[in-house]
């Protein structure tokens, strides 16, 4: 749990709302390597540009993805959240989140609740992904682990406070009542059940031939502090949200 010491503080977050079949290049990376906050999150298989048909094809266009994420801290000094890529550990592959910071990969966090396409190709991840960085105690779920309501529990029971979500969401034929109804029982109650700030990371465009859609917000105790608008929902995008959370 977090101790008396523990203070609340502003905490800038970038999020960007990449288009996942446009591939990383020149002009994404100077548009980031200018901003000034303490993190950036990229959305989930950042690395899956129109060249990329499955999950397992993946892994070559994933150490790409790493090698990028590391130039850009070169130059980003905050901690990049940065979406997932493939990775391959004794003969097995993960759906795992990069932690970059100082021009390092810190850690990854393996993703736990694997979607049925997913178990095709890939292993589920055990250990809940729990980072303190940057004077921060964070969390990081990716995509489908937001379903499992006890995997948020378990970062909060951990004394989590600020949680980042990265996504890779479906494109639904829904109403906007929908839409916030699901933001409502997937991020705000638990948000404000637990005390936490959740910042959610969309891409847009196509991953695998899918069409998904950008819905990236960011939520707190009290409720949403921004969401994208529905003219949004296919562009790719950049805020930065200045939010109050516990430091270490």
């Amino acid at each position: 749990m977090l101790c008396a010491a523990d203070t609340v503080g502003l905490v800038k977050i970038s999020i960007f709302q990449k288009s996942i079949h446009e591939p990383l290049g020149p002009s994404t990376f100077k548009k980031l390597t200018g901003l000034k906050s303490d993190f950036l999150v990229l959305p989930e298989y950042l690395f899956a540009d129109a060249s990329v048909k499955d999950h397992a094809s993946g892994i070559e266009k994933s150490k790409q993805a790493l090698d990028w994420l590391l130039k850009l801290s070169d130059s980003y000094k905050g901690i990049i959240i940065g979406g997932s890529v493939i990775i391959e550990e004794d003969g097995k592959l993960y759906n795992a989140t990069p932690i970059v910071s100082d021009s390092k990969i810190v850690d990854f966090y393996r993703k736990r609740n694997l979607t049925q396409n997913e178990t095709k190709h890939l292993t589920a991840g055990t250990e809940a992904g729990v980072f303190i960085l940057g004077g921060f105690r964070f969390g990081v779920l990716i995509c489908a682990d937001v379903l499992e309501p006890k995997l948020i529990d378990e970062l909060a029971e951990m004394g989590v406070k600020l949680v980042f979500a990265v996504m890779n969401s479906p494109y639904r034929e829904e109403t906007v009542e929908e839409k916030k109804a699901r933001d409502e029982k997937l991020f705000c109650a638990p948000a404000a059940k637990h005390g936490l700030v959740i910042a959610k990371c969309c891409g847009v465009g196509t991953t695998f031939g899918r069409k998904i859609q950008g819905r990236s917000l960011v939520v707190t105790p009290t409720g949403i502090s921004w969401r994208v608008s529905l003219g949004e929902e296919d562009s790719e995008l950049l805020k930065t949200i200045l939010v109050q959370a516990p430091s270490v």
